[in-house]
């Protein structure tokens, strides 16, 4: 008789939990395989160290498990754990997952240490262990929670060090170069200089973050509102508790409390003036906003009052070239040059390029929209979605992929479009006065794959979705 193919998947939260370590917890499941005539694949043995099995999506040993089940037929019939609550603290996910593993792959999980009977008094003492793995994860969160809000409070550093310091013996110690660009950060705000034009100058300078990475606008408003530079410590002891605990830290502040203090009045006043995220309300300023591309870094150019274009990526300190024009001679270029296309004289055809053709385009919204499906459906089974709402999103969804299979259908049947047709029709929105920005856009959209911006060169390049 053909042994029992058996997959195993060990688990553990931190290293104190030295009883049900790796080591320990893998002779125990290979005496089991043994002792039930089970063989314990070498390629299927999955391991989590570290990690909490509050959620099944962060463990990435746990999701390849499940992968490997799904596929047809399964590579093993036994998933062994040394407790049920090595495979799951969530009651949801145990319940979703073991019910998926048993009814779609015909995968069984067998605890090795809670021995249960294939009748209907071990569903309830599964249940039942179920919920006491999930009440000892939520009960040790929260005392976890209590001893590190307890910590907190006598001072004791509970984060990474933000910008400006590092970590010596459990405090902060100020790294003088760091330290003396926050102390400029500050100087420069408070004698008026945007945050953007304080971010460049970090750039310019080449400082980094802690993560390595240049520093933007967000990250020059995250230092000045930190209170970190003024000797306090802020923990937020839960997402629930909007107010965050400050405590005085140990460490040397970097800036007075009253430059702080003068720091976040101004803060306040650019915030009533410009509005919490300083974009411009209704909708889309022109048609050319989000479409035109930044020649140096790729990001769309947004709308600058009154009538100027700009780098959007620029305009948040990410990008070194602002690409700043007036907008209404750019928009005459561009117009002139798609009349110039639909009257030439030369023969516009369907492009051979399999990706330039529109049914390329429904294909690759169809392929999303499938994607979409997989992973909502994924998200359910994983306990993110509840039914009602998987139901919901799933319904929608497939409603949008029949539109599209449906468009596939027609233009598979339909003759090729002349290119010069398609620009006329785009045309005929873009010049129409009575036309709106929205649709201006959509018709340009609809025929430039892309559009790129050069100030430097005094360029703007046209990329057509079908080619010329």
């Amino acid at each position: 008789m053909e042994p029992i193919r058996a997959a195993c998947y060990i688990r553990v939260s931190t290293e104190e939990q030295t009883e049900y370590s790796p080591e320990a917890q893998r002779r125990a499941l290979d005496r089991y395989a043994q002792q039930h005539g089970m063989m314990l694949l070498p390629d299927h043995i999955y391991l989590d160290a570290g990690i909490s099995g509050r959620r099944a999506e962060t463990r990435p040993a746990f999701m390849a498990m499940i992968a490997a089940a799904r596929q047809k037929p399964p590579p093993f019939s036994v998933i062994l754990v040394h407790k049920f609550d090595r495979f799951a603290r969530n009651r949801e996910d145990s319940i979703v997952y073991k019910s998926m593993l048993r009814r779609q792959c015909g995968v069984q999980v067998i605890s090795i240490t809670e021995h249960l009977e294939d009748d209907r008094m071990s569903l309830i003492l599964e249940a039942m262990l179920e919920a006491m793995a999930e009440y000892y994860s939520i009960n040790l969160g929260d005392e976890v929670r209590k001893g590190m809000t307890e910590k907190a409070r006598r001072g004791e550093l509970q984060t990474a060090p933000p910008f400006g310091y590092r970590v010596m013996d459990h405090t902060l110690v100020p790294v003088p170069r760091e330290a003396d660009v926050v102390r400029e950060i500050f100087k420069k705000f408070l004698s008026g200089s945007s945050l953007v034009s304080i971010a460049r100058w970090t750039q310019r300078l080449g400082v980094l973050s802690h993560r390595g990475n240049p520093m933007d606008a967000r990250q020059i408003k995250y230092i000045l509102t930190n209170p970190a530079y003024v000797g306090l410590l802020r923990w937020r002891p839960s997402r629930a508790d909007p107010t965050p605990l400050l405590v005085p830290g140990r460490h040397e502040p970097l800036v007075s409390q009253k430059t702080f203090d003068q720091a976040g009045e101004r803060l306040a006043q650019l915030s009533l003036r410009h509005g919490p995220h300083a974009r411009p309300a209704g909708e889309r300023k022109h048609w050319l906003a989000g479409l035109v591309r930044c020649a140096q870094c790729g990001g769309g150019l947004i709308f600058s009052r009154p009538h100027y274009l700009k780098c959007g990526r620029y305009a948040k300190g990410r990008c070194a070239v602002s690409q700043h024009t007036p907008v209404e001679p750019l928009e005459a270029a561009i117009l002139a040059k798609l009349r110039a296309d639909a009257a030439c004289r030369r023969p516009f055809t369907v492009s051979a390029e399999p990706s330039a053709t529109p049914q390329a385009s429904l294909h690759r919204e169809l392929t999303a929209i499938e994607r979409k499906l997989t992973r909502l459906r994924e998200a359910y089974l994983g306990g993110a979605e509840s039914f009602a709402e998987y139901r919901s999103a799933k319904e929608a969804l497939t409603d949008q992929a029949n539109q599209l299979r449906q468009a596939l259908a027609t233009s598979a049947n339909r003759e090729p479009e002349n290119v010069k047709e398609r620009l006329r029709r785009a045309l005929t929105t873009l010049e129409d006065p009575a036309a709106g920005t929205e649709a201006k856009y959509r018709a340009a959209a609809g025929v430039l794959e892309r559009c790129t911006w050069s100030k430097a060169e005094g360029k703007v390049i046209l990329r057509y979705r079908l080619s010329l």
